[in-house]
């Protein structure tokens, strides 16, 4: 099955619901986020991306977490969280693709 190609972001704060962290890729589709707070695979939340030319804001679903450090408390916890754009203005979607470039419309 081929998906759409991920762009590699330059440590773009975004936030998840309530809680701040960093988009590590994105795609035409979805966003891979580093978040240090915990996230459950179904959740539907809206995500914020601060992007430098224009902030971005779309409802998204949480499709996979994946913790990355063993922490004594749960404050400590970070993780990568998957993410599928399921609702998006055509302003959001520009901006995606401007984000994106020719990978936008790519499949791997």
């Amino acid at each position: 099955m081929s998906r759409f190609t991920r762009v590699a972001t330059d440590d773009i704060e975004a936030r998840l619901g309530s809680a701040v962290g960093h988009m590590v890729n994105v795609s035409a589709t979805g966003a891979l986020l580093r978040m240090n707070a915990p996230f459950l695979v179904g959740r539907s939340c809206p995500l914020f991306i601060n992007l430098p030319a224009s902030p971005v804001s779309l409802n998204v679903q949480v499709v996979r977490t994946e913790r990355l450090t063993t922490a004594d408390t749960a404050a400590d916890v970070e993780q990568l969280v998957g993410v599928r754009f399921t609702e998006f203005s055509s302003s959001a979607k520009h901006a995606l693709a401007k984000l994106c470039g020719t990978a936008f419309t790519r499949h791997d």
